[in-house]
């Protein structure tokens, strides 16, 4: 992987008029959602960091959700057959995209979880939103590393279905809908508590959010987790179009 390669996926994403409505509708939800979370808590609770982060967690199955449609995108314009033309590697090619699309999406992680923290402070003066805790950093820094790993999950999925409306079922049935009922029903039906192991809720523990079904290994090692599956189904979405595409 090239900077040549890098700096064509990052003038592609920039030039698309696409790319920027996207990503401000995205923002200005997660904004907004992060404002109601500290102003809609539960009586007698004090408004917090968990709360503000409610909108970067939306906006997190927004990002997924671009980032697929950056690779559907891309083979049904066609516009992904004249960077082939320029990169013969489909490794090389789709590495790189992936590459600048997790750190796009990591960048905006950052800058909505800032976001959020200062619409909160206005929304909300007396809400405490200064770190206290190793728990409260995590649920922080945390933010831009899960925005680049939800996005490389949606781009290998983008890339093995090709199909805008199909991927981005898939993606939000999945985590919305799929992971909920296989975490509860798990141990009911196949007597082995698989919850823990699914990535979106190892991404959640990670994270730190409240609620959610604890990794065997800690949170440090659920991020390592669910970053090794989500480079492992962008090793199997690149093998696959090598194949479909030599």
């Amino acid at each position: 992987m090239s900077t040549a390669v890098l700096r064509t996926e990052v003038d592609k994403l920039r030039s698309l008029t696409s790319t920027w409505w996207f990503l401000g509708i995205t923002a200005a939800v997660s904004l907004a959602l992060s404002g109601f979370g500290v102003r809609e808590t539960a009586e007698g609770q004090e408004p917090g960091i968990a709360d503000v982060l409610t909108g970067p967690a939306f906006a997190q199955l927004l990002i997924m959700v671009f980032a697929a449609r950056s690779a559907t995108m891309e083979f049904r314009t066609g516009t992904i057959w004249a960077s082939r033309l320029a990169v013969p590697s489909w490794q090389r090619l789709l590495t790189g995209k992936a590459a600048v699309v997790a750190g796009a999406a990591a960048l905006a992680g950052a800058v909505l979880m800032a976001g959020g923290l200062a619409v909160a402070a206005l929304a909300e003066p007396a809400a405490r939103l200064t770190p206290h805790s190793g728990l409260d950093w995590r649920q922080l820094l945390t933010v831009p590393v899960a925005f680049a790993i939800t996005a490389v999950i949606g781009l290998a999925v983008g890339l093995l279905l090709k199909s805008g409306g199909a991927t981005v079922a898939v993606v939000l049935v999945w985590s919305l809908v799929a992971e909920p009922a296989l975490g509860a029903a798990g141990e009911w039906l196949l007597s082995v508590d698989i919850g823990a192991w699914l990535p979106f809720i190892a991404l959640s523990d990670f994270q730190g959010q409240p609620g959610g079904t604890p990794f065997p290994g800690g949170p440090y090692a659920a991020g390592l987790y669910v970053t090794l599956l989500a480079a492992g189904l962008l090793a199997a979405a690149i093998r696959v179009q090598e194949r479909r595409e030599p």
